[in-house]
């Protein structure tokens, strides 16, 4: 992909359906566009050799074009002999324009639709995609509706041409002071949005669809939207409609970002989800965010008490005090005392503790196919500006860390016991020790492990330890680009052209990359293997999507024209985490490496202590 110019990319609409000439024609001005030329054909060789692999053309398949009415055309842009009457497959134009920025003005671009199980969508075309945004999946869990199970939404016209409302929230999607949520806040927020290249003729045959890739937001389960431009990204939603948009319902990956991942893990440990996908990628997913009913309602009791004071009657009563309170005393709440919402071990939707659940094995899970991965400096973010970088004393720092609740007393004293974090630039034996050059480095790395890495590979570990997950992949991103507005300290990115300065692979600083989003907010190409990087990281998320398995059919890549992962493959594969072979793929451009899991030593010490 030219990530810098996809303006300049050639776009088509391939309209895979034998037709005379006429219906051709008839066919692409419904959609505003007219019959591609024959002289734009020799653009999309690519694109033919892709249609050519997935089995929708043959070698000689003739289309036809705007260069004549009565001669098809060869996929060279040669015109042939044929009656005017033989009906051939044809590409129209596609004049609709890219989606350049946060701030796009979508009133003026084309509209698709597709109709399915009785419900009509109306969406959008631009120059890469069809996009349906702002979809309903359940009713708005307002009024009574409140601090229920959300309810399905039933419908059968549904105009998802404009993005929603994120939900009420603090932080950098409170309204539009970051330049990232222009849609606003409401209570009412359960949306989704489908991004796709294909509307099937007929959404019957499932040989057809395409893998579905199903993406959950972080934010620490308080902040965030789904219009977050980051993703240019209701499973049961998912099953029920989304043969229409060309996806295949019996192909479904599930994969998130930090408390998106934690959503990630609930989900494969919840007997509700059972069927709903057979694949999941977790970014970052940390220690998970499950805590038990009693726990919660210590937590939250006294906030209620004092908004619902004399309702101590029944839980209806209680429940109907806190529907009828304003939604903004509730965010309130959030933003002043209970900072932070956790899922709650049930008995219905969370069984149990997630690692708990895990060690039980396959029959208490959804046994799906796991890929995990890390940042090296994910606390570099995640702590924001708790810790200064010119700091001197490494006791000190712990006991900041413990006073914010990123680690206990007790892990703060084995810590320093066990010597294993020594800042030094002086080479040591190999006792297990690692050094780091200053203060700051080492404390990042202790919060790092103890509310990230550490619970993640333990649970990767747990999972292949008891077969409940069929392959595992584990891999360690060494490349980063920080959010723009997620960046503290200006650490978490190289300057541009610079790519041998020092930074951190911080928490988040593998979105960019993954969806490949840098200019939609005007972000610069560091160096060329920014998007070597971000092409080979796409084409290993959509191979696991397709497969299970995150290294790339090279013929795929062949068909495709993906010279650059071509180049990446060539000396390299990710390996499978095994038992008995706990390997895991260190990430990097031009040539990955292989690494175990993050700070195993380490890990020995604080997750002995890690609380729930």
């Amino acid at each position: 992909m030219r990530y810098t110019n996809h303006d300049q990319n050639p776009s088509a609409i391939f309209f895979n359906v034998a037709s005379d000439y006429e219906t051709a024609k008839e066919t692409c001005a419904s959609h505003s566009e007219t019959l591609l030329s024959c002289h734009q054909f020799s653009e999309l060789n690519e694109q033919f050799s892709y249609q050519k692999y997935l089995g929708n053309l043959g070698a000689n398949q003739l289309l036809w074009s705007s260069c004549s009415s009565t001669k098809p055309t060869s996929q060279d842009g040669i015109l042939s002999k044929a009656g005017k009457s033989a009906k051939y497959p044809f590409l129209c134009t596609n004049s609709a324009p890219l989606v350049k920025d946060v701030y796009t003005d979508f009133s003026s671009f084309p509209r698709a639709s597709t109709t399915v199980n009785g419900t009509s969508f109306e969406g959008l075309r631009d120059h890469m995609a069809l996009r349906f945004i702002g979809i309903p999946f359940a009713k708005p869990p307002v009024k009574d509706l409140r601090f229920k199970y959300a309810e399905n939404w039933e419908g059968t016209n549904v105009q998802a041409t404009n993005y929603s409302n994120g939900c009420l929230q603090y932080g950098w999607f409170e309204g539009d002071g970051y330049g990232l949520n222009p849609w606003g806040n409401s209570e009412d927020c359960l949306y989704l949005n489908v991004y796709t290249s294909t509307i099937p003729d007929s959404p019957s045959d499932d040989s057809k669809l395409k893998p579905v890739m199903f993406w959950f937001y972080g934010g620490g389960q308080t902040t965030g939207t789904a219009s977050d431009s980051t993703f240019d990204g209701a499973s049961i939603w998912v099953q029920k409609y989304i043969r229409g948009f060309g996806g295949n319902p019996t192909n479904v990956t599930i994969f998130g970002q930090s408390a998106g991942g934690g959503s990630c893990i609930d989900l494969v440990t919840s007997p509700k989800t059972s069927g709903l996908f057979s694949g999941a990628i977790q970014q970052s997913a940390g220690r998970g965010h499950d805590t038990v009913p009693d726990t919660a309602a210590a937590l939250i009791l006294p906030y209620i008490d004092k908004y619902c004071y004399g309702v101590n009657g029944t839980g209806e009563a209680r429940l109907k005090c806190l529907q009828d309170l304003p939604a903004e005393t509730l965010l309130n709440i959030t933003y002043s005392e209970v900072t932070s919402w956790q899922s709650i071990v049930d008995g219905i939707y969370v069984p149990d503790i997630p690692m708990s659940q895990v060690a039980k094995g396959k029959a208490y899970i959804n046994p799906v196919k796991l890929t995990s991965t890390f940042m090296p400096e994910e606390a570099q973010s995640l702590l924001e500006t708790l810790l200064s970088p010119d700091m001197t004393n490494f006791t000190a720092n712990l006991w900041t860390l413990e006073e914010d609740g990123q680690i206990s007393a007790d892990q703060v004293a084995e810590i320093l016991e066990s010597n294993l974090w020594l800042i030094t630039n002086e080479t040591i034996p190999n006792n297990g020790s690692t050094t780091y050059p200053n203060v700051y480095n080492a404390s990042i790395n202790v919060a790092t492990d103890a509310q990230l890495a550490c619970f993640s590979g333990q649970y990767a570990a747990l999972g292949t330890f008891v077969a409940a997950f069929d392959p595992v992949w584990v891999g360690v991103h060494q490349r980063g680009y920080g959010l723009s507005y997620y960046d503290y300290y200006d650490l978490c990115t190289f300057p541009v052209g610079e790519p041998e300065t020092p930074y951190y692979r911080c928490h988040s600083s593998d979105l960019y990359e993954i969806f490949g989003t840098y200019y939609l907010f005007d972000l610069p190409v560091r160096v060329p293997e920014d998007i070597y990087y971000t092409n080979a990281v796409q084409d290993m998320w959509t191979s696991f999507a397709r497969t299970g398995n995150p290294n790339v059919n090279k013929e795929y890549l062949k068909a495709r024209s993906y010279n650059t992962t071509i180049k990446f493959f060539e000396n390299w594969e990710w390996p499978q985490f095994e038992m008995w072979d706990q390997a895991a793929a260190s990430i990097q451009w031009l040539q990955g490496g292989y690494t175990t899991l993050p700070s195993l030593r380490h890990c020995k010490v604080i997750v002995p202590d890690l609380t729930l």
